[in-house]
């Protein structure tokens, strides 16, 4: 578990936009959701990531499988940052998921620094848990320099919230890690990897767009492989998300260094078992989950507990 510097406390998050823009689910959960088989409020619900302005992207609701297929064990997708904009999510998603009393996670993707602190100012008056940097979106261009992030992370720091940076595979992750202490309170691990990186050989399904990010099982060494090197470079307490399905996953991912688990394709997979997940692990773990702090290994032994700079 981690411990924001606001106290909030992370265990368990969404994928971003696995459970939509205001953790109600997609449509087709509705259903789980009114019989209790899917409980939002088990989760910290990372919001489908927003940009300032509206966006087009490729996902349409009426043809949803336009731009993600199921692939053996996981997804690809190519949605491209569908979405109507943070001004729209702040009037009609905010208050929504304010009143289902949700643990909020507000995930932005900005172009530029002065994008970037016009989300800290929209979103500085909001009740929420963090803000999460996508800094790795693997279907839209985007600048990976390590100074170019910490530019980002650092104006979306003044918004006053606790901040998460999500990496992607294809990034010099360690580095931007390094670079992001002292703003940042955690790092999430990993983005979907770009299908020319998981199957080099094989054309993708999305070829037309581009190829997409692929998700679930494929990238479950990428995930392992991310969560080692980061422990072995930064102190800020990891987040990993990728491919995670059983208890036995989060059993290695929290042996590697990892403190809190996103969960994304399951939901579109097996939507019924994210729940069963969270409560298996609670129930092996019930110290961790009880408890008035965060776990003694948050952190590795000679790493003081941190507290970014404002």
């Amino acid at each position: 578990m981690i411990t924001l510097s606001n106290g909030e406390r992370l265990e368990f998050l969404t994928g971003s936009g696995a459970l939509g823009f205001d953790g109600r689910g997609w449509w087709w959960e509705y259903p789980l959701r009114w019989l209790g088989i899917l409980n939002p409020h088990d989760f910290a619900i990372v919001v489908k990531t927003l940009t300032l302005k509206p966006r087009r992207g490729n996902l349409r609701w009426y043809a949803p499988w336009r731009c993600v297929r199921l692939i053996p064990g996981g997804t690809v997708n190519a949605v491209g940052l569908t979405n109507p904009g943070v001004d729209w999510w702040i009037r009609t998603c905010y208050p929504r998921m304010k009143r289902m009393r949700l643990q909020i996670v507000v995930s932005v993707f900005a172009e530029n620094a002065a994008e970037a602190q016009a989300f800290a100012e929209k979103l500085k008056p909001l009740e929420i848990a963090a803000i999460e940097l996508n800094a790795s979106c693997p279907n839209v261009p985007h600048e990976s320099a390590v100074a170019h992030v910490r530019a980002l992370a650092e104006a979306l720091a003044e918004s006053g919230h606790p901040l998460i940076v999500k990496v992607g595979y294809d990034q010099p992750y360690t580095e931007i890690a390094r670079a992001v202490e002292g703003v940042a309170e955690a790092i999430h691990a990993i983005n979907a990897v770009p299908w020319r990186m998981v199957f080099p050989d094989k054309p993708s399904p999305l070829a037309n767009l581009g190829g997409g990010g692929v998700s679930g099982e494929p990238i479950r060494p990428m995930v392992r492989e991310a969560i080692r090197r980061l422990r072995e470079t930064t102190h800020l307490p990891l987040i990993a998300g990728g491919g995670i399905y059983t208890l036995q996953d989060l059993e290695e991912l929290w042996a590697l260094g990892a403190r809190a688990f996103s969960i994304g394709t399951l939901f579109l997979r097996a939507p019924w078992m994210p729940n069963r997940l969270v409560r298996q692990w609670r129930e092996r773990h019930p110290t961790e989950y009880n408890g008035s702090g965060p776990h003694p290994a948050q952190y590795p032994p000679d790493a003081p507990a941190h507290t970014p700079h404002r």
